[in-house]
């Protein structure tokens, strides 16, 4: 565990595994309203071959931080973050939110980019009825705080089955959402809000691209992990049996196989 100061924010993370001549970093980028815990169980199994970089995004988890933020700005953290620490290039995992702010910074950095990973999320931006409940839930968490935003995500992060199957699964991310504090919420669902579309840019993607996504996913589903697939040139599907919107926690056995093959296959 370690900080790193960036652009007056002290960011969090973890970094675990070996070192450089065991090849890329492997850095994991939660979702929202999460941090860096929810990788846990990929961190502590694949840091056993690899370097894993799991960090907390500037006002989540302890990366204690007001300021407001963009999904770019957060790719700029991200880069200034793993430039400090010597990881670059990186393979770059982001899950839901994580996954918009991958994409910000394989538009911007490719450069620094071994491999890319999405999971659970997509390219295109809100519609305006995203949009329209991005503001209910703005004005929700303003007027009472994040328990009733944990409330009304929970249902439709997990699979059907999560609360009665893995009710530890349930209850771990429940807790991860209660814990995040109600201004970063704000701020990150007027980033999510305002994102551009980037789905022009999945074309342009030249680096070796591993989707994953669950089976029962309700916000992201398989339709939208296979659209990013046929777009992207250099792409793998991996579709997890029995997860919803929170693949690698609900699933992580399934979610590390994927993983641990993506990377033993960059060149």
């Amino acid at each position: 565990m370690a900080t790193q100061t960036i652009d007056g924010a002290t960011i969090f993370f973890t970094d675990q595994g070996p070192g450089p001549s065991t090849g890329p970093a492997l850095v994991l980028t939660h979702g929202f309203p999460l941090d860096l815990r929810m990788w846990d169980a990929q961190a502590n199994e694949l840091s056993e071959r690899w370097r894993v970089v799991c960090p907390d995004l500037r006002g989540f988890g302890q990366s204690k931080s007001e300021s407001p933020f963009t999904i770019e700005s957060l790719a700029d953290d991200l880069h200034e973050l793993l430039s400090a620490i010597k990881a670059t290039p990186v393979v770059l995992g982001g899950l839901s939110m994580g996954g918009y702010v991958a994409l910000a910074y394989a538009k911007k950095y490719s450069r620094d980019l071994r491999g890319l990973v999405l999971v659970d999320t997509r390219a295109d931006a809100d519609t305006p009825e995203g949009k329209a409940n991005r503001d209910k839930m703005i004005a929700l968490v303003c007027q009472s705080g994040n328990k009733p935003i944990a409330d009304a995500m929970l249902p439709r992060l997990l699979a059907p089955d999560a609360p009665r199957a893995r009710p530890q699964v349930a209850k771990a991310v429940r807790s991860l959402m209660e814990s995040c504090p109600p201004k970063t919420i704000e701020h990150a669902l007027l980033a999510m809000r305002d994102r551009p579309d980037q789905t022009a840019s999945l074309a342009s993607i030249s680096v070796p691209t591993l989707i994953i996504v669950g089976d029962t996913d309700a916000i992201t589903p398989p339709a939208v992990a296979q659209a990013m697939h046929e777009k992207i040139p250099a792409s793998q599907l991996a579709i997890i049996r029995g997860a919803g919107h929170m693949a690698p926690m609900e699933q992580p056995a399934q979610v590390n196989q994927a993983l641990g093959h993506f990377m033993s296959s960059l060149p």
